[in-house]
């Protein structure tokens, strides 16, 4: 039996999507193993969506045409979006590669190289930790913000029905999952084109699984409306965690980016709404910086939404002028180090704010997930509380317990630093 490796690259949606094709070559008939040096097969699932991304998916192709000439590699295959937007240009550049995978059809051309016809099915191959999983509920995207080019390799925004929805975290829960992350371009907006909303789908999912957690992530401030903040405030196996990709504050920018909303005052009246609204809430967003025309105006602007909103995550990028946006031909840039210079200033200022936000849960108690044991000696095991996201968040360090991974403790906070918080387990032990 021909075995087959996954390395996935960019997003927790292109997760979802490499563990989707990988299963489906299962059922093919090949085995899925992990190492990539062992494997007939290797499958590099790719990321176009900045210029990091396209960098990372190259380097990621020569080092398997390295296995491939070394190791055990028979063949090569490379799907995603990088290859969906810059096959037919490269693929002369790479010969190594035997087969180049596009978005929309690679069932299709899998079956015709591989001469096996598989099933495509909600039962994936999950990634490690198996108690938190994201589940995929739209592809493509509907917006036009000047400097994505996700719609034109993904295509318009298409929602899955509630129902494959449901099945597939019907088939998690089966699995031992806790926690679910429903992911999108714009999860948000799930269900506008098909007569739907986001807050029924999450009414159902309440209703028919058994999660401890469903966390959304990539929520658009447009459609954070107010069944949604009613249904996260109402229910507590949703997590009051609302990541909203902000991008800038002023509004010249927010208009050339053709962001909406594209007023500051709607931002400003977001984060009040989302507070007032579930008092307990959890705030992340990320800005763009050194955009073209961001003056130093607009930058202290963005610096005084900073500082009013005290928000408890912020992740910041320097522009990245993609080819085939409209925001590629755009001037004036300013310069490299500006935008550099301006990043640090964010995330100096940030960090104070995150410093003073973790000081002030010592002494709380908190309800945990258990990610992973700890490699660090001093502590147990690390950590998430509701307001933490895998991978991009910070943890909880938890110095104590016995626990298994991907289940849940109370934990007493007992330190913190600017992004991480220190713990003792409260669990009582059963009489």
């Amino acid at each position: 039996m021909k075995t087959i490796a996954l390395t996935n690259l960019g997003c927790s949606k292109n997760v979802v999507d490499g563990e989707t094709i990988v299963s489906y070559l299962s059922s093919c008939g090949f085995k899925i193993i992990d190492e990539l040096d062992k494997a007939d097969i290797i499958l590099i699932n790719t990321c176009t969506f900045i210029q990091e991304a396209t960098e990372e998916a190259i380097n990621s192709i020569i080092e398997a045409a390295r296995q491939k000439k070394e190791g055990a590699c028979k063949t090569l295959v490379v799907s995603g979006c990088f290859s969906e937007r810059y096959r037919e240009k490269i693929k002369n550049e790479f010969p190594e590669v035997d087969l180049w995978i596009g978005i929309h059809n690679w069932p299709q051309e899998l079956n015709r190289y591989f001469k096996a016809k598989g099933t495509i099915s909600i039962q994936r191959k999950l990634s490690e930790p198996v108690g938190t999983q994201y589940i995929k509920i739209s592809d493509g995207c509907s917006h036009r913000c000047t400097y994505c080019i996700i719609p034109s390799i993904r295509g318009a925004f298409k929602s899955r029905s509630s129902d494959s929805i449901v099945q597939e975290a019907a088939w998690l829960c089966e699995q031992g999952v806790q926690e679910i992350i429903l992911v999108s371009q714009d999860t948000s907006f799930y269900g506008r084109d098909t007569g739907t909303s986001l807050t029924k789908l999450l009414e159902v999912l309440i209703e028919k699984t058994g999660f401890h957690w469903i966390r959304m992530m990539y929520l658009h401030p447009s459609y954070i409306d107010d069944s949604l903040l009613k249904i996260v405030a109402s229910e507590k196996r949703i997590c009051s965690y609302f990541d909203i990709p902000m991008q800038h504050i002023a509004e010249p920018l927010l208009k050339k980016m053709k962001r909406v909303p594209s007023t500051s005052k709607e931002l400003y009246r977001l984060v009040e709404r989302i507070r007032l609204s579930v008092p307990d809430s959890t705030i992340r967003t990320s800005f763009i910086l050194g955009f073209p025309g961001e003056t130093n105006g607009h930058f202290q602007k963005l610096l005084s939404f900073i500082e009013w909103a005290r928000l408890d995550k912020v992740g910041v990028f320097p522009f990245s002028p993609e080819e085939g946006t409209a925001a590629y031909t755009m001037r004036p840039l300013p310069r490299t180090s500006t935008t550099l210079k301006r990043c640090e200033i964010v995330m100096d200022l940030q960090k104070e704010i995150s410093r003073e936000i973790c000081e002030s849960h010592i002494g709380s108690d908190k309800e945990v997930i258990i990610d992973r044991i700890s490699d660090n000696p001093e502590y147990a095991y690390e950590c998430r509380t509701q307001g933490d996201a895998p991978e991009i968040d910070g943890r909880v360090y938890l110095k104590n317990g016995n626990f298994s991974v991907g289940s849940f403790a109370d934990v007493r906070i007992i330190d913190a630093s600017d992004y991480d918080l220190f713990a003792k387990s409260i669990n009582k032990l059963p009489s």
